[in-house]
């Protein structure tokens, strides 16, 4: 089995892990997130409780499986509005070239050019801490990426055979863009949302821990650490089991994007 391949089928096998424990939590344990147990605070990891319990005597179990549906759908929706309004905008742009192209791309740099945390943390804070504020801020600070992305793709598809003969036909752009160039880009926005999954995820965690994001008692992974970070050193299972959720589905995703990126690009795996 080549290397992409094997990336493919151990990536494809911890994201849909990762995925069915989420999804199946209430069949996979019979606690609540939420629920209050003043008299099994702080437990270790034991046959009732798989994860232990939190400072409220919450299972760790549950709120770790419900907090992977938040987690993973915030994760899920800050790629589809960056990477789906990017590779619109992109392609549109490298399509229509000329003026609009060059303003674009001018666009495109200035917003490249001032670290995305730092608009992210500051855009949080102003609108408040929630988790659709969350996904709306990361998904829009993301478009300016994936329209440099995808632009530098449409320009490559713009000047095959296939795209210059329908427009010598009288191909109308939005016939260009939907049926002969956002098809061919498939493979790339394959294999760009599976590594941008693990990014956004992580972004995503880090806000929800320093408050940003996910509001108690909500369960999330970054929120998770953050309530366990004052008991690490005694009772780490409240914060190194959120975070190994958080830094086991992140290695999932880029190792599926990886894999990707060399199946679905024969030269790339031949090198």
């Amino acid at each position: 089995m080549s290397a992409g391949r094997r990336g493919v089928a151990i990536g494809g096998v911890i994201v849909t892990a990762m995925v069915l424990l989420a999804l199946l939590a209430p069949v996979l344990t019979a606690y609540g997130p939420n629920t209050v147990d003043t008299g099994a605070i702080l437990e270790p990891p034991s046959a009732r409780h798989w994860a232990g319990t939190d400072n409220l005597g919450r299972d760790l179990f549950a709120r770790i499986l419900y907090g992977g549906r938040t987690s993973l759908g915030v994760a899920f929706g800050i790629v589809a509005i960056g990477m789906g309004l990017g590779a619109l905008l992109g392609c549109a742009v490298g399509l229509a070239g000329g003026w609009v192209d060059r303003i674009a791309m001018r666009l495109v740099d200035v917003a490249l050019a001032i670290p995305s945390l730092v608009i992210a943390l500051a855009l949080a804070a102003a609108v408040g801490p929630s988790l659709v504020n969350l996904v709306l801020i990361l998904g829009g600070l993301a478009v300016p990426l994936y329209v440099r992305l995808f632009r530098s793709e449409a320009l490559s598809l713009r000047e095959r055979p296939f795209v210059l003969a329908a427009r010598a036909n009288g191909a109308s752009a939005w016939r260009l863009l939907g049926v002969h160039i956002l098809p061919n880009i498939a493979p790339l926005f394959a294999t760009l949302a599976s590594s941008a999954l693990g990014t956004a995820l992580v972004a995503a965690s880090a806000l929800s821990f320093i408050g940003l994001g996910a509001q108690p008692p909500m369960p999330e992974w970054g929120a998770l650490i953050f309530e366990g970070r004052n008991t690490i050193m005694y009772e780490w299972w409240c914060a190194v089991l959120p975070g190994m959720a958080v830094a086991l589905s992140a290695l999932g995703f880029v190792l599926l994007g990886d894999g990707l990126r060399d199946v679905l690009d024969p030269r790339g795996e031949r090198t």
